[in-house]
């Protein structure tokens, strides 16, 4: 075996070889990946491969840059690759005499069948894999579609939509939570029911569209003045409830306080610029007492500041009195 050999047969194919290797390293590592390059690498290497072996059936090998193509899932890539397997094969069948020496009729035949079938393959596997990858978007689609639906769904059986606060049915799902929660690790828990002084004048007088951009506007109040901590819920026409967990009376009075002064500070444009009052009650969860309990406790307190004067806040009887008169 002479020196000749070895640089014809193997040395000069494999530093071929290489050499396509290394440059797809390096455009890669360059952020230049193009996948008609990786293709045609394929088909390069494949012949670099026959060239050092002229004397060997090796044309199959042309085969890898189809199988290549396939991973892509792009039908303009598979014609490349086949378009280039082609050239790759004439040119070695018409530029190499030993190649043509060793290729007869029939296997010139077997070779384009093959790789006419190998085509249609591809094809049918690139258009099933289409076919599929289309499927399961949609289905993606469609779940994320019935998750978001679920998800307003649950949102609008659970909030008012006039004031974006809890309806009546989840602030009794929280309050029965939170009592058992109480009851069992004593955590403190208070109950204020708040309700809006002579809100019926305000739809006698001024109509049902400004009373409820009042409600909107005492319901912002609400939340602007109570932390994230709060259960604040709408409970009908014009009362709120608000579950205080975790705090103390005397910490449920200061913010119901609070947001009693914040309410009658606003000036209401839609009422001419005049002010509306509301009137609270606030009650203790004692442990072992109901739900039900608590409310008519709460109730209480309520009844008693509407009784005694409105614009106030009573809890234990205990009425907290300012200067302001209601509308």
């Amino acid at each position: 075996m002479g020196w000749g050999y070895l640089m014809e047969r193997i040395i000069v194919p494999t530093l071929t070889q290489l050499a396509i290797i290394g440059t797809n390293e390096l455009l890669y590592y360059r952020s230049w990946e193009k996948p008609e390059w990786v293709v045609l690498s394929g088909t390069l290497i494949a012949a670099a491969l026959m060239i050092g072996n002229l004397g060997l059936h090796l044309e199959y090998i042309l085969v890898l840059p189809i199988l290549i193509s396939l991973f892509f899932f792009r039908k303009r890539l598979l014609y490349l690759a086949f378009a280039a397997n082609l050239l790759t094969f004439f040119l070695m069948y018409y530029g190499f005499s030993e190649f043509r020496a060793i290729m007869t009729s029939y296997d010139l035949c077997i070779f384009f069948a093959i790789m006419i079938g190998i085509l249609y393959i591809a094809l049918q596997i690139i258009g099933q894999g289409k076919q599929m990858i289309a499927d399961f978007m949609r289905m993606v689609t469609s779940e994320q579609d019935l998750v978001v639906k679920n998800a307003v769904m649950d949102r609008l059986a659970k909030i008012d939509a006039l004031t974006d606060l809890y309806n009546h049915k989840t602030l009794h799902e929280y309050l029965e939570q939170l009592i058992e929660q109480s009851n069992n690790n004593v955590m403190p828990l208070q109950l204020a029911i708040m309700d809006i002084d002579n809100f019926k004048s305000v739809n006698d007088t001024y109509g049902h569209a400004v009373g409820d951009a009042v409600l909107s506007r005492v319901a912002q109040a609400v939340k602007d003045s109570l932390s994230q901590n709060e259960i604040i819920a709408r409970y009908g026409g014009e009362e709120f409830v608000v579950i205080f967990p975790g705090k103390t009376l005397f910490e449920a009075c200061q913010e119901m306080e609070r947001t009693r002064e914040l309410i009658y500070s606003i000036a209401h444009e839609e009422m001419k610029g005049n002010r509306i009052s509301v009137s609270i009650g606030v009650a203790e969860h004692m442990t072992g007492k109901s739900s039900s309990a608590l409310f008519e406790e709460a109730d209480a307190s309520l009844y008693y500041a509407k009784k005694h004067g409105k614009n106030q806040m009573v809890a234990k009887q205990h009425a907290r009195k300012s200067s302001s008169s209601p509308v």
